[in-house]
């Protein structure tokens, strides 16, 4: 076990009545274990504000998954900023469960919201007739999250949206398991729909991830239209 000093801020000061405490963390802590003991601490706020905060330590931002720094010196805890700049919520994740209750609750917005409409992405378990083992993954860790950001903003502008909420896993994935969510909120299903579909496509086409299937033939790489086998890249 160590200490980890939090700073807090807005609501999340306001509850603690300070805007740095210490937390008793286990060792290799992950960013989603320290929000568990910080909910503890502050239940009101956090479960107010749900998947909308997030954690910055060494200039960095943190996912669910990722370990706290070892000699990170604070770990800030930021709710959503004011004036609209969490329109676009992006997550990139690993293992983490989506709960769609709060994708929902982040995406209703001002009195103007009449539509919500989610599109959600599973591994299918048979393609081209064959037994999908798993889906691979990889993603340029340095530009994934700027660029499904820069796509929500895009889709605000072009569809005059209130919010879009993109989360997008990356690792492996098995049959069944969510790819991606991608949720939108506007005044009616006239802007949703077409934009959700924007969104996805456009996500599919443009962000910087790459996917390896395996089946039970072997690994295929799908890159853009095409598939190629592995076996066909093997140095000679």
């Amino acid at each position: 076990m160590r200490k980890v000093k939090v700073r807090l801020y807005s609501v999340l000061r306001e509850e603690a009545g300070s805007n740095e405490i210490e937390l008793e963390v286990p060792d290799n802590c992950r960013a989603a274990d320290l929000l568990s003991l910080l909910e503890a601490r502050l239940p009101r706020s956090l479960r107010a504000l749900g998947i909308g905060v997030y954690l910055i330590a060494d200039g960095r931002t943190l996912r669910p998954h990722d370990q706290i720094p070892d000699d990170a010196a604070v770990v800030h805890v930021l709710p959503p900023s004011s004036g609209g700049s969490e329109r676009v919520i992006v997550r990139v994740l690993s293992e983490e469960p989506v709960d769609l209750a709060d994708v929902v609750k982040l995406l209703q917005g001002d009195d103007s919201v009449g539509a919500l409409a989610l599109f959600i992405g599973v591994v299918r378990g048979l393609n081209r007739g064959e037994r999908v083992e798993e889906l691979r993954y990889e993603h340029s860790e340095e530009l994934l999250e700027a660029k499904l950001r820069e796509i929500g903003e895009e889709a605000i502008k072009e569809f005059k949206l209130s919010k879009v909420f993109i989360a997008h896993y990356v690792g492996t994935r098995r049959p069944g398991e969510l790819t991606m969510v991608v949720g939108v909120s506007a005044e009616g299903r006239a802007e949703a729909f077409p934009a959700l579909q924007w969104i996805v496509d456009k996500v599919k086409h443009e962000a910087p991830v790459w996917k390896e299937e395996v089946r039970e033939s072997g690994r295929y790489f799908l890159v853009g239209d095409k598939e190629v086998k592995a076996d066909e890249l093997s140095p000679t």
